[in-house]
């Protein structure tokens, strides 16, 4: 038989399945655990049923006895049936002992009715005296209100009462003529008028709760809400009354005879409600009052959050604990001045808003949730509806749509006049009190991104400031592409027709290169600075698009360093482009170029931040070094001997110089690729082949169609050794070919006339 068929429920079927896999693991375990198993399963079986037939016993002993108890309450209840019958008989056969019942009846009705009637006559009596009391106590009360020396229990009470009696003799006339019905109306007239004055009254007292719990008369306010509650419960008899009726508002009383007296229907008063309502109209009312005495702007609107929490505070302490525990009142007067501030907020809010004011708001916004769940520990959740609708994050980006618009406005017009005044170059720039060039740019450009930063810094809004950050860096890529489209026009024109153009190039390209890395330096101070009172969530973007910001204006650092390094090139071009030629071994031609390199280096030093001055160094040596590489592809002649004498002699007369203005160890780094030339130069042919992969160790990217231009123009070498050679390197370099590509490129990866392998070919640099 199998499982299926034993247990047919799928349930328990699944749960045996997941108990065997559980015992039994492993396909050993059939062997050496089951028999095991099945005892422990057949012990746990026969403990189950041994208790299974414990249960049913009891459940048949509790039916057993359930069954016996219904069996004797049949009988009680038939007993019951009987006394009562006989209970029934005697009061029938009571009535014929006694002669003449019935008038005995009409009699007992009579004197009750007599005493009622004595009753309410004396009350008739009595009601010009109570209302005078009534009236006098009222105006008392009124008289003491700003003492708050009242006893407002008394003045309900006896109020009631002559309520009560207008009730009852209203609803005795109901059964007589018309004329009765007036006379009454006439007499109680001042009844209804006492009511609506009390009622006035009442609700001053509701009005001035606050004050009654500042001057510590919080039992003024429990006597309030003690009338409150005994109007309820009245309202609530009343109901009840009306619905066992069955009667309708107005309906006549009932008979005068049997039974209680006639009276009135009472007017339900809801005093609970209308307290509540009058909580809605005062807080909406004083709220309102604040906002158009105090906060007549959204600039003073973070004193909504002080106004709104001191009052809570003040109503939690001093006037929630007189209220009973089932009105909830601190939550319902949180919700009202919850409300009143939405609506105060939308007002002040509704129209057009500029970015200070968006912000302002938002950052209240977030002050008060906070001082309400610190102050209070109210939750956001609980204060419904939300401020502005829940429009924070609209607000957020009508602001970054507003701030990306100034600021690109700002920008623009900064642009604008540093661009004319850096073509017209008609003043000499500033100099800064380092002695470095400025344009003074970068004060102005960070003025308004600063200011942006603070607000929205003030406002707690991070995800806004990193949003404020990456808009600042689409403006600051455009005036990146400005910057170096100007550069590149100005150094064309300076260039190509250097008499035609304003003078002074160089130097407001060193004021311009300083002025980026002041602001480099402007936004790692906000990076660093800002970024620290950021939560960890957000510090990680907000740094992100900071360093994007501080790579852009670097890129332009750099673009502007290059621009100084093509101008001076440019001006030495007529004397590189002479390298190898007759007049180069005839002249002395590098004084004249370190003479140059000498003169612009100084104003290099003495005006160009010194970062950028030793990168523009670095970069002048560079090419200067290329510069005898590149020339190899001119139309010249190695003269064995005479070339690498001048070559040795030039190297170290460079050498000299620009170990004066920056490391000697860079220094000869650099100049090494020179020294190379000479080796290759000055090497026999039998030892050209192991120069040359010796040389190809160190610098993986040097071009083989370099070294066969080298070759090809030494005038020691025969066209047939010269052949050989070139195809023994060329087969040997046929495998290193990928390899060198995939490394790291050194500076023969800069040559112009021979570009790295998988390059096309440039034009000269020089």
């Amino acid at each position: 038989m199998t499982l299926n068929e034993l247990v047919a429920d799928d349930g328990v079927r699944q749960y045996a399945i997941q108990r065997l896999a559980k015992l039994l693991r492993h396909p050993d375990d059939l062997t050496h655990k089951a028999e095991e198993v099945r005892r422990k399963l057949t012990q746990e079986k026969l403990l189950i049923d041994a208790q299974l037939n414990t249960d049913v016993r009891r459940q048949f002993d509790d039916v057993q006895e359930g069954l016996e108890l219904l069996c004797s309450t049949t009988g009680q209840i038939d007993r019951v049936k009987t006394d009562m019958r006989k209970v029934d008989e005697l009061c029938s056969r009571a009535q014929s002992y006694l002669a003449n019942f019935d008038r005995i009846r009409k009699v007992s009705v009579a004197n009750r009715n007599f005493a009622r009637t004595e009753e309410f006559y004396q009350q008739f009596r009595e009601f010009h005296q109570q209302y005078t009391q009534v009236r006098e106590l009222l105006v008392d009360a009124q008289d003491n209100f700003s003492q708050g020396n009242f006893n407002l229990l008394r003045l309900h009470y006896s109020l009631h009462r002559l309520e009560d009696f207008r009730n009852r003799a209203m609803g005795f006339a109901g059964l007589d003529d018309a004329d009765s019905g007036q006379t009454l109306a006439q007499m109680f007239g001042g009844v209804d008028s006492l009511v609506r004055e009390f009622d006035e009254f009442l609700w001053m007292v509701a009005g001035s709760m606050y004050d009654l719990a500042l001057r510590s008369r919080a039992n003024v306010i429990v006597q309030l809400l003690k009338v409150v509650e005994f109007e309820e419960a009245a309202d609530r008899a009343e109901e009840r009354e009306r619905a066992g009726s069955g009667l309708s508002p107005g309906a006549g009383a009932g008979p005068t005879t049997a039974g209680p007296p006639p009276r009135r229907e009472r007017a339900v008063k809801n005093y609970r409600q209308r307290l509540l309502d009058f909580i809605h109209a005062f807080v909406g009312s004083r709220v309102g009052e604040f906002f158009r005495q105090d906060v007549k702007g959204l600039d003073a609107i973070a004193e909504v959050t002080g106004f709104v929490v001191d009052d809570l505070t003040f109503v939690g302490d001093a006037v929630a604990p007189a209220f009973p525990g089932d009105y909830y009142i601190f939550d319902v007067f949180v919700d009202e001045y919850h409300q009143a501030v939405v609506a105060g907020t939308g007002a002040l809010a509704a129209g057009d808003l500029d970015g200070g004011s968006i912000l302002a708001l938002l950052r209240w916004i977030r002050e008060y949730y906070g001082a309400m769940r610190k102050e209070l520990s109210i939750p956001r959740d609980q204060l419904k509806p939300p401020l502005l609708d829940g429009r924070e994050d609209q607000l957020a980006h009508e602001y970054l749509g507003i701030a990306a618009r100034k600021i690109r406005e700002w920008v623009g017009n900064l642009m604008r006049t540093e661009t004319e005044s850096f073509a017209a170059r008609q003043d000499a720039p500033r100099v800064g009190e380092d002695g470095l060039y400025v344009t003074g740019g970068s004060v102005y450009l960070f003025e308004i991104v600063n200011q942006n930063v603070e607000l929205v810094t003030e406002a707690q809004r991070a995800k806004l400031l990193c949003d404020l950050m990456a808009e600042c860096n689409k403006v600051f890529q455009d005036v990146g592409v400005q910057w170096r489209g100007l550069l590149d026009s100005e150094k064309a024109k300076q260039i190509d027709a250097p008499d035609a153009v304003a003078e002074g190039l160089v130097d407001y390209t060193m004021a311009l290169a300083n002025e980026q890395i002041r602001c480099v330096v402007q936004a790692e101070t906000i990076r660093d600075e800002t970024g620290a009172r950021l939560t960890r969530a957000h510090q990680e973007r907000f740094r992100a698009e900071l360093s994007q910001t501080m790579d852009i204006f670097m890129g332009v650092a750099e673009a502007a360093t290059q621009t100084l390094a093509d101008i001076v090139f440019s001006d030495l071009r007529p004397i590189t482009s002479a390298l190898y030629t007759p007049d180069w071994y005839q002249d002395d031609l590098l004084q004249p170029v370190i003479e140059t390199l000498k003169d612009y280096c100084q104003d290099f030093h003495d005006h160009l931040d010194k970062y950028l001055c030793r990168r523009l160094m670095q970069d002048l040596l560079s090419r200067f070094a290329l510069g005898y590489i590149d020339a190899v592809a001119g139309k010249v002649k190695f003269r064995k001997g005479q070339t690498t004498e001048k070559l040795h002699s030039e190297l170290h007369r460079a050498s000299k110089f620009f170990k004066e203005h920056m490391d000697a160890g860079a220094v000869s780094e650099t100049l090494n690729v020179v020294r190379i030339l000479i080796s290759l130069i000055d090497s026999t042919p039998a030892m050209i082949f192991l120069e040359f992969f010796s040389i190809k160790k160190q610098y993986p990217d040097l071009p083989l169609a370099l070294i066969e231009d080298i070759l090809s123009k030494r005038d020691d070498l025969e066209k047939a050794q010269l052949k050989s050679i070139v195809e023994s390197l060329r087969q040997k370099s046929k495998g290193d070919a990928g390899a060198s590509l995939g490394k790291q490129g050194t500076l023969f990866s800069k040559l112009k006339s021979y570009p790295p392998l998988g390059s096309a070919p440039k034009g000269r640099l020089l």
